[in-house]
């Protein structure tokens, strides 16, 4: 290892950097004045070549606060704001930059591309995917959709620069009414190598808006490497972003943004708004404060609002979460990173975890996949009241601390990541141990922001898994009439509601034996509402099937390729709660969306935050078998505090 020396431009604050590796703790409260200072950049060439985006620090990074600087490409927030110009750049083994995407110079490329985002290597390391924009005149700011980001793949060598994705789009949007003119454009994004050679990437192709800040909908697709036989995968109403490739399963793991604005109300009485919309219907209501009984008691039960993570095969079946605790939005929150050779994920946390308020300012979590909690790494890590700015106004998502994100991880047990000392977000590329100890500067060109760094080097292929479903989704989803099964159906078998995990498992519990009487099946999809409007674009019922005294129920005809939601009743019309009148935890109404490809059989145990995580009995039988305790009455003859008694079984 040897060291190079280079004048840094940076901000006051980025002697930070150097006192963060060596574990000081380091705040700010606000960007400091430009001074010039002398850093070491550490080389190191057993690293080999890095590819990462050099871009332009937003002016608003959030908007509670007008003071920080943004992140670019991080959430709704920013993830499609023009950063230009940005650079698509190679940090070589001996310290030398070599740009093979220059936006400041557009001429110089085939595609006039001012600005890029997202790089992924290939398996064989030589060909990066990424995302691009050409110039163009487009809307300058946060939560923008220019309409122009598309997909592109160069040699590492700087050669053979391609388009993957077009502007090839043209359909009709009158179904949309009001909201027809603004769906029309759509982005291309997050793309990244699966292990037979074609791309899966996050998109708006499928127009909708998600159900908070008015942000549209993305959505996976899979695409050939030479950018034919593009289709989508998955069907969310909220968000598909980020997705990364399991290294042990080849299964995608992706940030899905789990969200349903509408809550449940034992109540099934009509009350509209009084402009065409609804206040309540169906045992549904838009309003957070009157849920279940409509009294106030168990206001924001059922609200969610964050990204998780979740896996799904490459072909879109077998949708579950990949990893998180009990119905925990700040622990569960996983948005893109890297993966470690036996399958960790150095995920990123963002404080403002809904993605629409804040960019960046976060840090980066350790996840191993099924029901567990997360090891904190580096940065800010959890969410508390230590904010930079603490009233008037508070900076909200914006909390005390360094800030880092985007890692990839070496098999030594080595990651790059982006380091930023301070709410500035000037974030440089550093290396460290995976976790978090040893950090050491790698390059940080002065303000601008390194982010998403990949390492260039052969990689072991994940397996490989053949598609089993090829039908290629709509274009357009279904309009306000029947039918809506455009695509055909899929079968949505749950063996027994009242599943639950083994004693101690970090899941929530199952509705209590026997409090499920009916299930109703609800379609949430874009219709011809303008935004993020609970009252408007309301569920449509599309039935209500018995469930059996041992808690199985299958719907064999449930549309495929929408987004789908699901809510019990019991005998006496009530939504049951789960884990009793002591510590209600959730109710038997599904707090996000599912949907299921055309022709799969989708089976699943429980009806409870989490129930995906749990492995479903190759014997339908064995699922009628579970841990009933969380389901039980207990009762004392005494106690000095029968609150506290919930814990006896």
């Amino acid at each position: 290892m040897r060291y190079s020396y280079q004048v840094l431009v940076v901000l006051a604050g980025c002697c930070a950097l150097l006192l963060g590796s060596l574990g000081l703790p380091v705040s700010h409260s606000a960007p400091q004045a430009s001074t010039a200072v002398y850093l070491p950049t550490v080389v190191n060439s057993s690293l080999g070549s890095i590819v990462f985006v050099s871009r332009q620090i937003l002016p608003e990074g959030s908007i509670y606060w007008d003071v920080p600087k943004g992140m670019p490409g991080v959430g709704p927030f920013s993830r499609f704001s023009v950063a230009a110009p940005g650079k698509l750049q190679l940090l070589q083994p001996d310290g030398s930059i070599r740009t093979l995407i220059d936006g400041a110079n557009p001429a110089s490329n085939a595609f006039q591309l001012i600005d890029v985002n997202a790089p992924d290597v290939s398996y064989d390391g030589t060909t990066i995917a990424f995302a691009g924009l050409p110039a163009g005149n487009y809307p300058q700011g946060t939560t923008t959709n220019p309409g122009a980001w598309r997909i592109y793949t160069i040699k590492v060598d700087g050669s053979g620069l391609r388009q993957i994705t077009h502007s090839d789009q043209n359909l009709s949007m009158t179904q949309f009414g009001p909201a027809a003119g603004s769906l029309e454009a759509y982005d291309d994004t997050d793309p990244a190598w699966l292990p037979d050679g074609r791309i899966v990437l996050s998109s708006t192709r499928w127009p909708s808006y998600a159900q908070y800040s008015g942000v549209r909908t993305t959505n996976l697709y899979v695409v050939k490497a030479d950018g034919s036989l593009l289709h989508r995968i998955t069907a969310e109403r909220n968000g598909a972003d980020r997705p990364l490739v399991d290294p042990l399963t080849g299964k995608i793991v992706y940030a899905r943004w789990w969200r349903n604005h509408r809550f449940a109300l034992n109540s099934l009485a009509t009350i509209g708004d009084g402009q065409g919309g609804f206040i309540q219907k169906d045992g549904l209501s838009a309003d957070r404060s009157k849920q279940i009984d409509g009294t106030g008691q168990y206001a924001d039960l059922l609200w969610r609002n964050a990204w998780q993570a979740s896996t799904i095969n490459p072909d879109g079946t077998g949708l579950a979460m990949w990893s998180g605790a009990l119905a925990n939005e700040e622990a569960n929150h996983v948005y893109g990173g890297g993966f470690t050779a036996d399958g960790a994920l150095i995920a990123n946390f963002h404080p403002m975890y809904n993605m629409t308020e804040a960019a960046g300012f976060g840090g980066l979590r350790r996840y191993t996949r099924g029901p567990n909690g997360y090891t904190p790494v580096i940065g800010v890590t959890r969410l508390s009241n230590d904010y930079v700015h603490p009233s008037n106004p508070t900076s909200y998502g914006i909390q005390n601390g360094v800030y880092a994100t985007d890692p990839d991880v070496l098999p030594d047990g080595r990651m790059v990541f982006s380091y930023a000392a301070d709410i500035g977000q000037d974030y440089g590329l550093v290396i460290a141990r995976v976790d978090g100890s040893g950090l050491q500067t790698l390059y940080d060109a002065p303000g601008t922001a390194e982010l998403r760094a990949r390492f260039v080097r052969p990689r072991p292929r994940p397996p490989i898994i053949a598609d089993t479903n090829t039908q290629v989704a709509s274009l357009l989803p279904p309009t306000a009439s029947a039918p809506y099964a455009i695509d055909g159906t899929f079968i949505f078998d749950d063996l027994n509601i009242y599943f639950n995990a083994p004693v101690d498992t970090d899941i929530i519990n199952a509705p209590p034996v026997g409090s499920a009487a009916t299930i109703r099946f609800f379609l949430d999809h874009q219709r011809t509402s303008t935004g993020s409007f609970p009252a408007l674009d309301w569920p449509i019922l599309l039935g209500e099937l018995s469930v059996d005294p041992q808690g199985s129920v299958v719907q064999l005809n449930a549309p495929a390729n929408l987004p789908l939601f699901e809510q019990l009743r019991s005998a006496d019309g009530t939504v049951p709660l789960t884990a009793g009148p002591l510590r209600v935890q959730g109710a038997g109404h599904v707090a996000g969306m599912n949907f299921g490809r055309p022709g799969e059989h989708s089976k699943c145990v429980g009806c409870h935050a989490g129930h995906s995580l749990m492995p479903v009995p190759a014997n339908p039988v064995d699922a009628q078998w579970s841990n009933l305790a969380p389901g039980a009455s207990v009762q004392v003859s005494s106690a000095l505090d029968p609150k506290y008694t919930g814990g006896l079984i």
